[in-house]
């Protein structure tokens, strides 16, 4: 579909377009990034992230202990990354302020996207306004007495009576440049052209069978790529902006559970608002 990307010489131009690209970029449209810092601790590879908050002040965290992370060497992508951290007082993360070990999330949001923290604020400022408002809490009379008591105690001393993460910071970053309206979804770009393969192997006795056939996409006998299969929905393909958040308990991810009745234990918490489960 794309023979420039197998041979150059059938689109010599496109060929020299991409290349020019990659040696004028600057080091932020390549994927660095500029805010997070590889560093060694006694021989082991730790990040140390900066959050500039919006007073202008930048916080340093340190990771000691993947949460999150599903490919622990690699640092490159749009993909959430939840870490146990440590906060320090730099860059080359040499120096701790305290000992402490909170949570901090590396996420992607849509540009438009209200943040976790703003959305955490409004839910504690309306139960806030709940609390202060008595003829709201004689509507709840209706609960039943054990939910009356979890309620009664959740609004007792906001936001710390709460069955939340609280979160202590938070900071944007970077923004991704908004797709062009020219550009046009492919999912076969990168896929190996349609090709026949001799194999001799699993091949049914007695049978004719001597070849194995690939389709773009990858698979044996995969349907032919296409911009928008159906069963899809259409991919808005929205600009994307950095958001990394801290919070102040540690946690684990709810598949690290160790067994199944804790994983459900920990889901039915979160259900009924038990203060033992803490909420992202």
């Amino acid at each position: 579909m794309y023979p420039w990307l197998n041979d150059w010489r059938q689109d010599p131009k496109k060929f020299v377009r991409v290349i020019l690209s990659l040696l004028f970029a600057t080091e932020l449209e390549m994927g660095f990034d500029p805010t997070v810092h590889r560093i060694d601790v006694q021989g082991k590879t730790c990040y140390v992230y900066e959050l500039t908050q919006e007073s202008g002040e930048t916080l340093y965290f340190r990771t000691t202990k993947t949460i999150f992370n599903p490919r622990t060497a690699c640092i490159s992508g749009r993909k959430t990354r939840v870490w146990r951290v440590i906060e320090v007082t730099g860059p080359d993360g040499s120096r701790t302020k305290g000992d402490k070990e909170v949570v901090l999330k590396d996420v992607w949001l849509d540009k438009d996207s209200q943040t976790e923290k703003k959305t955490q604020e409004s839910i504690f400022g309306t139960l806030e306004d709940i609390n202060q408002d008595k003829k709201k809490l004689e509507k709840l009379e209706w609960l039943e007495v054990d939910y009356r008591k979890r309620v009664d105690d959740a609004l007792k001393d906001i936001p710390y009576s709460l069955p939340f993460m609280r979160i202590l910071h938070d900071a944007k970053g970077v923004d991704c440049k908004e797709r062009l309206e020219k550009a046009l979804p492919d999912r076969a770009i990168l896929s190996p052209p349609e090709r026949l393969v001799s194999s001799s192997k699993n091949v049914i006795p007695s049978s004719t069978q001597n070849d194995i056939s690939y389709s773009p996409t990858g698979s044996s006998h995969g349907p032919q790529a296409t911009p928008n299969p159906e069963g899809r929905p259409q991919r808005q393909y929205k600009a994307k902006t950095q958001y990394r958040l801290v919070y102040s308990k540690v946690g684990y991810a709810l598949h690290d559970a160790r067994s199944i009745d804790k994983a459900f234990h920990a889901i039915n918490n979160v259900l009924t608002g038990d203060k033992m489960s803490f909420i992202c």
